[in-house]
């Protein structure tokens, strides 16, 4: 965890928040649940596409130019890998929401460690919905879940193996599962005695591929015969382009 609070004093001080920075205000919420509708309106008989971007945190200027070119591409919707914010405050929340919100597709929002600081899980709660998030589309499977072992204390349910085992059962008609956490298994922010159970529950379950963010570098690899791919954070401005055709999954890097 990083230090922040005499920033964040500092800031409170000098007028740059006009409210507390936890605060929790404005109308707009349950983003996943509007993404979500809109998605279903829309589904694909064939092949698409989606994009999954990294961590966005102060990024600001590299996170605008991501949504914009983002703006141009062809894909069914967006999924945001976590650590939407620096120190999960109001403003910030209020900012990557806005942001996202002038992409042209639906998208989600996984939790990251940064953003639970504070009351900014509530705050990721009001705007986006619960951190556990499952739905389907044009016959795959995605599962949003919280990764954030350390910043709870390592408690032994985060992530939550059990809610992930109900929400990859299989289930015919679903060609492919997708799964998505801010801090990949076997990061020392991830709970060790966990890395090897959720490797093990995400290969029996024939999870496709695992998306995953946190230590600001791509890196791809096999675990137990599941693909995982950790995302560049913006400021490499570049960001994962998935194609799915039938049982092919194609993962590109795109720069920007």
């Amino acid at each position: 965890m990083r230090f922040w609070v005499p920033w964040l004093l500092l800031c409170v001080s000098c007028g740059v928040f006009e409210f507390h920075p936890y605060e929790l205000r404005g109308t707009d919420r349950d983003r996943h649940v509007h993404s979500l509708e809109r998605l279903r309106r829309d589904a694909p008989e064939g092949p698409f596409r989606f994009a999954v971007i990294g961590d966005m945190q102060l990024f600001l200027d590299e996170s605008a130019a991501a949504v914009k070119d983002l703006q141009r591409r062809d894909v069914a919707f967006v999924v945001q890998l976590g650590d939407l914010t620096e120190f999960g405050s109001a403003q910030e929340y209020e900012w990557a929401a806005g942001l996202l919100d002038e992409l042209p597709v639906p998208f989600f929002a996984v939790i990251g460690n940064h953003d639970v600081l504070g009351t900014g899980a509530d705050i990721y709660r009001r705007t986006f919905g619960p951190a556990f998030f499952t739905f389907e589309y044009a016959g795959s499977r995605f599962v949003l879940f919280d990764s954030n072992s350390r910043e709870y204390g390592f408690p032994g349910n985060v992530p939550d193996l059990e809610a992930l085992r109900e929400a990859l059962a299989p289930e015919p008609g679903l060609t492919h599962t997708f799964t998505f956490s801010h801090v990949p298994p076997g990061h020392g922010d991830f709970d060790a005695a966990l890395t090897q159970p959720l490797e093990q529950l995400q290969a029996e379950r024939g999870v496709s591929i695992s998306f995953h963010a946190h230590i600001h570098d791509f890196d791809s690899n096999v675990r137990q015969g599941v693909r995982y791919f950790i995302t560049d954070s913006l400021d490499h401005r570049n960001y994962l382009l998935v194609t799915v055709q039938g049982e092919a999954v194609q993962v590109e890097r795109v720069f920007y």
